[in-house]
Formats: C-alpha cells, sequence, structure tokens
C-alpha cells in the first residue's frame, strides 16, 4: 500500500505577473504604477520517496493496542485516548512495510513499550530515569524475573522471551542496541550539546537507529555478517540525522511544551531545531526550514549511495543487503509520514 502526502508536495511554478500586484505611487511627480512582491507561502520541499506501510497494519495495531491497554497502568481515560491516538503500532507498521506477517506484532510490542517509558521517563530526573531502566536490562536478558505485579517488568521480560522463542540469534542483536537507545535516554550529556554535528552524534543513539535497524533485520529475517553490517555504516549514520531531524521538526512544538510543565532533567529540550537556532540565532520558524534543505539533501545522499551498491554485480553484495539498504529508506519515508500525522504531535495538548 503506497501512502500519498498531501502537505508534501511540489510548488507549483508561479510566473512573476502572478506573484505581483499594481499599487500607484509618486515618482519624480508623476502617479505611476509600482509593483508589489507577494510572497508565495513556504512548503515543505517534496520528497522523491513515498511511504508503504504493512497490509496487517491495522489488524496488528487492534491486537497490540488492545493487549496494551489491558495491561499498561494508564493513570485516566484521557491517558487511554492519547495512547490510541498516538498510533504507535501504526509507525511500526510505516518503518517495516516488508516484515514478515507473524513478526511484525513483536516490533509493534517493543516500540510501543519503549515509547511508553520514554513518556514515563520525562516526569523523572536523569538518576531516577537510570534507575529504572537499569531494573528492566537484566529483566529482558532474562536474567532476571519480573515482578508480576509490575506491568512493565512483565510485558519486558514475556516480550523478549518470545522474540528469542522466535528467532533467537536476531533477537538478541534487538537485545543489546535497545539497551544502548534506554542508556541514551538517561546520557546527562543531553543537557549540554552546543552543536549540530556533536547532537547528531548523540541522537544516533537516543533515536535509537541500531534498535530500528536491528529491528528491521529481526521483522524481515535478514541475516547480515559483521563485514556487511560495517559496509552500511555511513548509510546508517545519513539515515539517523535524516530520521532524527524529521522528528525534531514535526515534535517541537510537544517538546516545548513538555519543557514547561515536566520534571526539569526529564523534559529538558534536546532538538536540532534549538541547537540550530541557537547556533545561527534564526528563528524557530527558519530554523525549520533551514533543516527541511537538509533533509532532503541526505534523502539524495542515501539514494546516491543506494545506486552506487545496486549497480554493483559484485557477489560480495547479498540480496539481504540490497533488500537492507531498501528498508533504511521506508524507515526513512515511513517514520516522515507518521510525524507528520499522528495526534502525538499535531494535537500535544
Amino acid at each position: 500500500m503506497t501512502i500519498n502526502s498531501e502537505e508534501v508536495r511540489e510548488t507549483t511554478h508561479v510566473p512573476v505577473s502572478a506573484l505581483t500586484e499594481p499599487s500607484y505611487g509618486i515618482q519624480n511627480g508623476v502617479s505611476e504604477p509600482v509593483l508589489k512582491t507577494q510572497v508565495p507561502k513556504w512548503r515543505v520541499p517534496p520528497s522523491g520517496w513515498r511511504a508503504l506501510i504493512h497490509p496487517l497494519a491495522d489488524e496488528v495495531a487492534r491486537e497490540v493496542d488492545g493487549y496494551f491497554l489491558e495491561h499498561w497502568p494508564f493513570p485516566n481515560e484521557k491517558s487511554r485516548k492519547t495512547f490510541l491516538n498516538a498510533g504507535f503500532s501504526r509507525v511500526t507498521s510505516l518503518y517495516f512495510p516488508l516484515s514478515k506477517d507473524d513478526r511484525l506484532h513483536f516490533a509493534c510490542r517493543l516500540l510501543t513499550v519503549l515509547f511508553l517509558i520514554d513518556d514515563l521517563l520525562e516526569h523523572m530526573s536523569f538518576a531516577d530515569g537510570e534507575a529504572y531502566n537499569e531494573r528492566l536490562i537484566p529483566i529482558a536478558r532474562g536474567d532476571a524475573l519480573p515482578d508480576r505485579s509490575i506491568p512493565v517488568e512483565y510485558i519486558f521480560y514475556d516480550l523478549w522471551e518470545s522474540m528469542r522463542a522466535c528467532d533467537r540469534k536476531l533477537a538478541d542483536e534487538v537485545l543489546e542496541s535497545t539497551f544502548t537507545f534506554m542508556r541514551s535516554q538517561t546520557d546527562r550529556v543531553r543537557t549540554s550539546i552546543k552543536s549540530l554535528g556533536e547532537y547528531l552524534e548523540y541522537r544516533e543513539r537516543d533515536v535509537g537507529k541500531a534498535l530500528l535497524s536491528a529491528l528491521m533485520r529481526f521483522t524481515l529475517g535478514l541475516q547480515l555478517s559483521k563485514e556487511e553490517l560495517s559496509s552500511m555504516r555511513l548509510l546508517e549514520q545519513n539515515c539517523s540525522k535524516q530520521i532524527s531531524v524529521v522528528n525534531d521538526i514535526y515534535s517541537w512544538e510537544k517538546e516545548l511544551q513538555a519543557s514547561k510543565v515536566l520534571h526539569e532533567e526529564g523534559a529538558v529540550i534536546c532538538s536540532a531545531v534549538k541547537v540550530v537556532a541557537d547556533e545561527t540565532n534564526l528563528s524557530f520558524h527558519a530554523t525549520k526550514r533551514v533543516l527541511w534543505s537538509m533533509i532532503r539533501e541526505w534523502e539524495k545522499v542515501h539514494d546516491a549511495m543506494r545506486d552506487k551498491l545496486v549497480a554493483t554485480s559484485s557477489p560480495a553484495v547479498s540480496q539481504d543487503m540490497r533488500r537492507y539498504v531498501k528498508g533504511l529508506e521506508h524507515q526513512m519515508s515511513g517514520n516522515e509520514h507518521w510525524s507528520r500525522t499522528t495526534k502525538r504531535y499535531t494535537e500535544p495538548n
């Protein structure tokens, strides 16, 4: 299924004559028409990609959302509605549209619980958040049993046990990447980032790029060697930048509101929008426009690297590697579609 963007579209070329309207002024004592330029409304630059979504997206979302509505301790009906409106299973189906049918629900459950944990961490200090996550890590490994009276513990334990039962090798790769992501959530470096380069390096961990890629390999059943994964490093870094900044642009209003009401440390703003605005003295709106140009350039970089890889006939480039590279594109286009449409960002209240 292809999702056609309505907001992200090509700006129609308008002749200069259509951008001007006459007004009258006095020049050399004579009343003459003076052309006044009308600046066209700025639009998000179009992407050359279109998002895909898994054909079982709605079915799996109903199953996974129902599970969390039954087991997660939402404090009230409003929070339950907010959870449903966010569409965490939907973004997973956009990330991995070519997932094996019987593996998609694992990815949906994992990303959903990580989103829910992330929301909890916003209300905690770094120390409390770190302790919270560190308690979950041995449970995920299976080294410690969960307290069955604490939903997050048994949800985490049961999920990882079932993923290992499905495909232990690929599940273990997802596991280690998940720990990297969880530890980045309470990394104090986020409070002192001053440059875009430093920020993007941090966000490669915080956005969970390694997690998303490992989860993609799990859902698609891709078997890549360490050497093959190493050869994808530049593609991965480029993908991480695109996903991070797209997410930052669309989540900006939510993050700004959260910074005013949540825990001082848990809600600290860590966003490319703020970093670039501070560096350049541009307004937030102007900064977003600059960042959109960068996003589209990163997409072109991905296309160029992909084309170079696909053009080679070397037996060293496996079919799984080609599917992996295409999967990175699906992650980027899917993330943009979800970020643009989810009520988590469009209705942050």
